[in-house]
């Protein structure tokens, strides 16, 4: 299996970072329309919409640490018929908030990861703009 890491720091605080990924009004607009459907508690059930998608929250520690399994339903053939993890870490450096993503649990020959690759820094380098100046970056894309 394939694992991807992503390092970004953020001039925003933990909190607000934390807001940016779990708020259903905020999501879409840095994730290029694709929203989750949850209450972001561990061991909750998740859904998305754009692409469709279902999973679960494997842990939930506000202002600190997300993670979830998901699949995407509409093609769970492309990630090798089996979920994948995102895992989110926050860490506050004064001012600013390191941001640590891992995706693991990535078919290296399936087709969900070469659109994740590449996807990842868009959506990464479009919630920093977000968080940075209230705008997310205007990508002319269907998704990541």
């Amino acid at each position: 299996m394939t694992t991807l890491t992503f390092d970004l720091y953020i001039r925003a605080t933990p909190e607000q970072v934390w807001q940016a990924l779990t708020d259903p009004e905020l999501v879409p607009r840095w994730r290029f329309g694709m929203s989750f459907d949850t209450d972001w508690r561990t061991g909750s059930p998740l859904t998305s919409r754009a692409p469709d998608g279902s999973g679960t929250v494997t842990q939930c520690l506000p202002g600190r640490r997300l993670a979830y399994d998901w699949i995407q339903t509409d093609q769970p053939e492309s990630n090798g018929g089996h979920s994948s993890t995102v895992m989110y870490e926050l860490g506050a450096m004064g001012a600013i908030t390191q941001l640590s993503v891992v995706h693991s649990n990535l078919d290296p020959e399936g087709l969900f990861l070469k659109v994740v690759q590449p996807g990842w820094p868009m959506l990464l380098s479009s919630l920093k703009t977000l968080l940075e100046t209230g705008e997310p970056l205007p990508f002319r894309t269907g998704g990541a």
